[in-house]
Order: C-alpha cells, then sequence, then structure tokens
C-alpha cells in the first residue's frame, strides 16, 4: 500500500460478498391515468392550427423571398449610386479643369489684344465711323446666342 496505484485488496468472511460500484435500483411508481377531457373548443383549434400551417409556410416563404429580392435589387441600386456619385465626381473635376485652363486663356487673349490701338486703326487707316440713330436696325431671334444670316433682314 506504498504506491497509489496499487490496488487494494479486501478480506471477505463469510459466504456474502460485497458488490462494488452497484447503482441502487429505481423503484417504479405505477402510472396514473387520468383521463383528460378534451374540450370541442381546443379540438377545433388544433385541427384550425394544423390547416393553417401548410398557408404560414407558404406564405412565409413567399415574404421571405420578396424580402431577399428587395435587399438584393436595394443593394444593387446603392451600388449604381455611389458608382454613379464616382463620375459624377470625376465629371465635376475634369470641368473645374477645363473652366480654369478656359479662363487663362481668355486672360490671355484679352491681355494680348490692345483695343486703343484697334480703335486707332479703324478710325484712322480704315475712316470707319460709328453707326448714326437711323442706321441700327434690330431684330429679334428665336435663338438669342446663335444668328445666321442667309439673306437680307426685312425693312419694317
Amino acid at each position: 500500500m506504498n504506491s497509489r496505484n496499487q490496488q487494494r485488496q479486501y478480506y471477505i468472511e463469510g459466504n456474502t460478498a460485497r458488490q462494488l460500484n452497484t447503482v441502487p435500483q429505481r423503484i417504479e411508481r405505477p402510472k396514473q391515468q387520468q383521463e383528460k377531457k378534451v374540450n370541442e373548443r381546443v379540438s377545433r383549434n388544433s385541427s384550425r392550427a394544423r390547416a393553417f400551417d401548410l398557408k404560414y409556410t407558404v406564405c412565409l416563404m413567399v415574404a421571405t423571398t420578396i424580402l431577399f429580392v428587395s435587399c438584393v435589387n436595394m443593394l444593387s441600386i446603392q451600388a449604381e449610386i455611389s458608382e454613379q456619385r464616382r463620375s459624377i465626381a470625376t465629371l465635376e473635376s475634369t470641368l473645374n479643369e477645363l473652366t480654369d485652363t478656359n479662363n487663362e486663356t481668355s486672360k490671355r487673349l484679352e491681355s494680348s489684344v490692345d483695343l486703343p490701338k484697334i480703335y486707332d486703326v479703324a478710325i484712322n487707316e480704315l475712316h470707319m465711323v460709328y453707326p448714326k440713330t437711323g442706321q441700327v436696325i434690330s431684330y429679334e431671334a428665336s435663338n438669342p446666342d446663335y444668328v445666321k444670316q442667309f439673306k437680307d433682314v426685312p425693312v419694317e
């Protein structure tokens, strides 16, 4: 008995042997059978519930399918919107660059033109004069930005 690994040996006297590691037997009690009175209303509700199961399941499946399709549709629309926002941002930056370039070019052209010199050449060399009051004819065009003349303007 020096070591824990050694098994203990029991000495038994007499004709009864000790039973090791036994589980006590379970005492079973007789079941009391009580008759449950099934209410007529309960039986109707249970039959309705059984009938409702198939309808409910189909309805739930349809609702789940509609929900899934709408979620996928919403995600695709959201992705499309974010792509359009990126495209708009790119186009806006391109527009800003072109506007800056156009403004710089306009300023450069305006600064290269010497208006007093043009006036002097028109008056002195080309003998141009300002129009008199009766010489100016006003004309209303359908598109005020652009007019192309194919024939003379009618005199009113």
